[in-house]
């Protein structure tokens, strides 16, 4: 049962529209005052459960008691959720009635008012969102509509779950984006009702029915925040700069093909993971000096794919760092394909990653196919056989098995340099001299980039192992267990000088460089932060030694092997797996130590960034500066027109799931070394990024880890699995935000989700 619907009656005087009292009389004035749906509604009092039948006859079969304090609806504060309400109960249950009303009574603070909301349940939605006026926390002047496509009313309000919508519309957009025409019906409600409530910033809740017809179940004030128009257009014309800038970055070389129209921030280089979602200008400049603007490319050239002419991989739009899809899939291309069938499976994967934007942090498994993974010719050219010509699917496939034939070759080549470098970093090492910059770019930089490519290779192979069937999910994770990284070898150094075989100093002048945010130069070391170094230590354990590889597993990958005639032999292929992982790990720590030095150096002489700037030979730029203006303004994680500056959808992210099985247990976010001593032994621990500068939290007895960014081969995935710690890397925003505001968290990872608690 609905109200009445009815349009414009009794107009109330603009200064009543502002005298919020409580959700009941807030539905009474939408419903005396517009034509929009709202559920039958009562606001009930003690004295009506006298005649309590009479007043539930006119209810459908199940009816919500909802909270209708006066103190929930404040122009000063708000008390979101946190009075109760109860529900479905069916109308005919008086006794369950009369002890939820009192339940609900109960949650409300002592002088507070007395009543409660009876309202129809909406049986069999179809979906239940939230729209408020503003992103809430922030002065961002954007609509946010959050969607739970089910009919739980209260999930996206309880923060229970982890499978919802966003989308965010700026407010100086008069209507949504055709490509998000969903959202006009929410859009109008939601326009009528800032209007009718005297252009207050708003809190509304709606469900839609089985005929998708929305239905209004509650509206309320953010805090008397009211809309205001400069504000917004300030914000608009930041948008309108990247939308320039976006626009002047279409066109691309001749010898790259597609167009530069995606740009994602956890692809390729993956700079949400590495130096934050919007770095500073010194992290920034470091992250593209060292690889995305020239190393990135030189070292696909040496590894044996296309060659192309240089270019920049890493942009900024708005203080957020995004790699360019088209530039990274070019880079992958092999180099005996024709042209006209690098531009077919080019647009061909731009296509794709548009029609799917959340495998934006998958790419190279899901969109482009960079690596030999001992498919078959047939297999390799399933997904491309309408694409592109047979011929040209051999020659690619070969392209890439003769690539794979190099790794070995690639990585013993590369480790040498890189340990050679390592040992010139001596006390006497002038890291902010211009020549010693260009140093750790060529001969440290460099070869990490080809050792985190060799790691990716062997991870992808392992990965095809599983989905062929090959292996099992535990024979694939006692691989992982087999590896013997630098991490594995830190936590076995902690434990060695708990035990003083060892001493602190000695400790510290191997991994005394490592930092929490390789690039953050308010993170400091561990050489600098003695107290908590004695702490991660006094908590080692004794280190567990892995149990050595089944010979049902190599038995399993020859027989593959064997019958689809491929000339590896699982010996070796395991010998190279395990070196490939682990250099890769090895070769970040050492690569890393040269970026402590360069750190430490700006640190102590006071470098500004225009300094660092014209020290790289980069032009500063005062965009890079930070400006509230651009702090506020939302970006989304991929951008793929320019309608998507102004209004997207939030990725429909629920994580990168690493382990099996569920675990139950307290929420620890820790968001630096300094202020994070307590004892992490037990908890699931919350950080931002999968930044493998947090390997020292692996010297913890750690239930789980959760990241907000970080994909599926990200370096914590590795050092996760390594260390058996089941881990969800790159949740995602709004999950990350829900996690942070628990205190405990169920995980299942054999199933891919969490509850909250």
């Amino acid at each position: 049962m609905e109200n009445d619907d009815t349009s414009s009656k009794n107009n109330l005087n603009p200064q009543d529209q502002l005298n919020y009292k409580n959700k009941a009389k807030n539905l009474e004035f939408v419903k005396n005052n517009s034509n929009i749906k709202i559920p039958y509604f009562k606001e009930i009092i003690f004295d009506d459960f006298e005649n309590i039948e009479e007043t539930l006859g006119k209810f459908s079969k199940q009816i919500i008691i909802r909270s209708n304090s006066s103190k929930e609806d404040k122009d000063e504060t708000s008390n979101a959720g946190k009075f109760l309400s109860i529900g479905p109960i069916d109308k005919n249950d008086i006794s369950l009635i009369k002890k939820s009303w009192n339940e609900v009574i109960q949650s409300y603070e002592k002088d507070d008012n007395n009543t409660v909301i009876f309202q129809d349940y909406v049986d069999g939605a179809k979906s239940v969102s939230v729209l408020t006026s503003y992103k809430v926390g922030t002065d961002s002047a954007y609509r946010t509509f959050s969607t739970y496509y089910g009919s739980q009313t209260d999930a996206v309000t309880s923060g229970r779950y982890n499978r919802i919508k966003n989308f965010f519309i700026h407010r100086s957009l008069d209507n949504p984006p055709e490509k998000f025409k969903e959202y006009y019906k929410f859009f109008k409600i939601q326009n009528q009702l800032e209007s009718l409530f005297g252009n207050k910033q708003l809190d509304i809740e709606i469900v839609t029915d089985q005929k998708e017809e929305p239905l209004l179940l509650q509206v309320r004030p953010l805090m008397g925040k009211v809309i205001k128009k400069e504000p917004i257009m300030v914000e608009r014309s930041v948008i309108e700069e990247n939308v320039k800038k976006y626009k002047g970055l279409i066109l691309t070389t001749d010898d790259r093909f597609g167009t530069n129209q995606i740009y994602s921030n956890m692809s390729d280089m993956n700079p949400a993971e590495m130096i934050g979602k919007k770095p500073d200008n010194i992290a920034f400049s470091l992250y593209r000096f060292m690889f995305t603007d020239t190393t990135w490319n030189k070292q696909r050239g040496e590894f044996g794919y296309r060659i192309y002419s240089g270019g920049k991989l890493m942009e900024l739009f708005n203080n957020v760092a995004y790699i360019n899809v088209n530039h990274s899939l070019n880079s992958f291309l092999t180099r005996n394909i024709k042209n006209e069938t690098c531009e077919k499976i080019i647009n061909y994967q731009l296509n794709k990653l548009e029609t799917y934007p959340h495998l934006h942090d998958s790419i190279e498994f899901d969109i482009s196919r960079s690596s030999y993974t001992f498919e078959t010719d047939e297999k390799f050219g399933e997904e491309y056989k309408n694409i592109i010509d047979r011929k040209e699917i051999i020659q690619w496939h070969h392209d890439l098995i003769e690539i794979d034939s190099f790794n070995s070759s690639t990585l013993h080549k590369n480790n040498e340099i890189i340990l050679d470098s390592f040992s010139k970093l001596d006390g006497s090492f002038q890291y902010l001299d211009k020549e010693n910059i260009k140093f750790v770019r060529d001969n440290m930089a460099l070869p990490f980039t080809h050792h985190s490519r060799l790691g990716f290779v062997y991870f992808a192979q392992l990965n095809n192992f599983l989905k062929n069937g090959v292996i099992t999910e535990e024979e694939k994770q006692n691989l992982l267990l087999s590896v013997n990284s630098i991490s594995t070898k830190m936590k076995q150094d902690a434990y060695r000088v708990k035990t003083g075989d060892i001493s602190l100093n000695d400790f510290l002048s191997i991994y005394g460089h490592v930092r929490a945010g390789n690039y953050n130069l308010s993170s400091s070391n561990l050489k600098s932060n003695i107290s908590f170094a004695e702490s991660l230590i006094n908590t080692s354990n004794e280190p567990i030694l892995s149990e050595p590889l089944k010979i049902d597993i190599f038995k399993k990958i020859d027989d593959y092997f064997n019958l689809n005639k491929i000339s590896y032999t699982s010996e070796s292929w395991v010998e190279m797996f395990q070196l490939a992982v682990s250099t890769r790990e090895n070769s970040k720590f050492y690569y890393t130590k040269g970026i402590d030095g360069i750190l430490n150096e700006v640190e102590e002489r006071d470098i500004s960034d225009r300094e660092l700037f014209q020290l790289l030979d980069f032009e500063y730029n005062d965009m890079n500066t930070f400006n509230q203006k651009i702090e506020d303004t939302l970006m989304p994680d991929v951008v793929t027109s320019s309608d998507d500056f102004y209004a997207y959808e939030e990725m429909n992210k629920d994580g990168n799931y690493i382990g099996q099985g569920t675990v139950t247990g307290e929420i620890l976010f820790l968001d630096g070394i300094e202020n994070n001593r307590n004892n992490l032994d037990n908890k699931i621990i919350v950080i931002p990024a999968a930044d493998p500068g947090w390997d020292w939290i692996f010297n913890y007895k750690i239930k789980s880890l959760i990241t907000e960014f970080g994909g599926p081969n990200s370096h914590m995935a590795i050092r996760c699995a390594e260390h058996n710690i089941p881990a969800i890397l790159g949740i995602g925003e709004k999950n990350f935000s829900a996690i942070l505001n628990s205190k405990n968290l169920v995980v299942d990872f054999s199933n891919e989700n969490f509850t909250i608690l």
